[in-house]
């Protein structure tokens, strides 16, 4: 399955959720985002591909009529913190979803499961998301689950934003159990890719796959990771895995919306093995190491970052000579990361520091270093330009008429040539000056 069709994601303004539907429309592909309450659509990044489908999981008309015209489901939306109607929502909700998407001709669907539904002893959460995997595995849709580690991607969403709270609050943090919990902390951009690499990949279907970063790190040590990263140093006190279960269970009963649960002791108390070696080998997954993660998601300045930012916007303009979406400047700058890194060359240097003189470190490279990164660069841009709707037409344009054609050739020549002798002299400095 390849882009531009048409995907639907169930719990989108969720954490994952919105981060899955910023990538799917980043890569081209269209979006119905579907959430429950109209104020929840406010999260969802802005897109020309993007729809906003109101539904709930329970309501099987309003899925058949959120899956109209769909080619493939991404399933986030969950019950995670062991309500009443779990039950309702994540198992009877992954019936409905099967339901419906046999009424309307839907039959891609991308699971996404949690780590929980390994555990030996589960609480709800990882009981019905469970429950809710064999489902979908036994409906004979064309289904791939993925079950992530600890997610992480900004500072208040989930467990990591629970535990960096109580790391920038409290002089002595609580651990609920011995702290040895083995995790494998996976940035939220990783889990997006991950989901459209299973789109994209049939061989994925019918599999399920644990998603996780490169660093294995207990409990203990990811709240030390965490002060380390805040310039802080933090006690820990560990409350006993009996009194840890009993305090979550009087929470239960006796808050609103209480700050643990059941399932999340559970949870942090016992190792799956994750294994994300499945992964690397269907679709080369490499995910985020957790250095590199806590530095973006704690708001540390990250250089490459700023510069790719700064550096999107100056070849969008010699380009088009306007600024590109910034869902544009996104997967510019995403896709750079993923193919260089911060590597560069001294031309791209030069150009970074002098915008002005892009237009002749081009043309002079072109001729005479065409593996030069500003060539790269200026590809990659073109080719991002080219293939988006709002950006297409200024490089499709309709022929002209012969003579203002053949007036175009030579006034194109002529500022090529000009450009090339004024470049090549220019690269010669640049080169000389390394």
């Amino acid at each position: 399955m390849t882009a531009p069709h048409t995907v639907l994601v169930t719990g989108a303004a969720g954490f994952i959720g919105k981060d899955a539907v910023a990538h799917l429309l980043q890569q081209g592909w269209r979006v119905k985002a579907m959430v429950r309450r109209p104020e929840a659509a406010a999260v969802l990044p802005p897109g020309e591909n993007l729809e906003v489908v109101y539904a709930d999981m329970r309501d099987v008309e309003a899925l058949r009529a959120a899956l109209q015209g769909v080619n493939a489901v991404v399933h986030l939306a969950a019950a995670k913190s062991d309500e009443k109607d779990s039950d309702a929502i994540n198992v009877g909700g992954a019936r409905n979803l099967v339901a419906s998407c046999r009424a309307t001709g839907c039959s891609r669907i991308i699971n996404i499961s949690t780590q929980s539904a390994k555990l030996r002893r589960k609480g709800i959460y990882g009981r019905t998301k469970g429950q809710a995997d064999a489902i979908f595995h036994d409906s004979g849709l064309a289904v791939t689950t993925l079950m992530p580690s600890l997610v992480y991607g900004d500072a208040t969403s989930g467990v990591f934003g629970t535990v960096l709270k109580f790391v920038e609050k409290l002089p002595v943090v609580p651990v609920l159990g011995d702290g040895k919990w083995i995790s494998a902390p996976i940035y939220v951009g990783d889990v997006s890719e991950a989901v459209i690499a299973c789109l994209e990949r049939d061989h994925t279907i019918g599999k399920r796959y644990d998603l996780g970063g490169p660093d294995q790190v207990s409990f203990d040590e990811l709240i030390d990771r965490l002060a380390a990263a805040r310039g802080q140093h933090r006690r820990k006190l560990h409350v006993p895995l009996g009194v840890a279960l009993l305090a979550a269970r009087l929470a239960v009963m006796v808050l609103p919306n209480p700050p643990i649960t059941v399932s999340n002791v559970l949870g942090s108390n016992q190792d799956t093995d994750i294994d994300i070696g499945p992964a690397r080998q269907d679709w080369d997954f490499n995910p985020m190491d957790l250095a590199t993660g806590l530095k973006r998601v704690l708001g540390e300045q990250v250089e490459d970052e700023r510069v790719l930012a700064a550096e999107s916007l100056m070849v969008a303009h010699y380009l088009i000579d306007d600024d590109s979406a910034p869902e544009l400047r996104l997967r510019y700058q995403t896709a750079s990361r993923a193919w260089w890194g911060t590597t560069t060359d001294v031309e791209l240097d030069f150009v970074r520091r002098h915008h002005w003189a892009l237009p002749f470190i081009d043309a002079a490279t072109g001729l005479l270093r065409p593996q030069s990164q500003v060539r790269k660069k200026v590809f990659l841009m073109a080719a991002i330009l080219e293939t988006s709707p709002t950006h297409a037409e200024f490089f499709l344009k309709k022929p002209a008429p012969l003579p203002r054609l053949l007036g175009r050739v030579v006034w194109n020549g002529t500022c090529s040539v000009l450009k090339v002798g004024m470049g090549i002299p220019l690269l010669w400095y640049v080169r000389r000056g390394r």
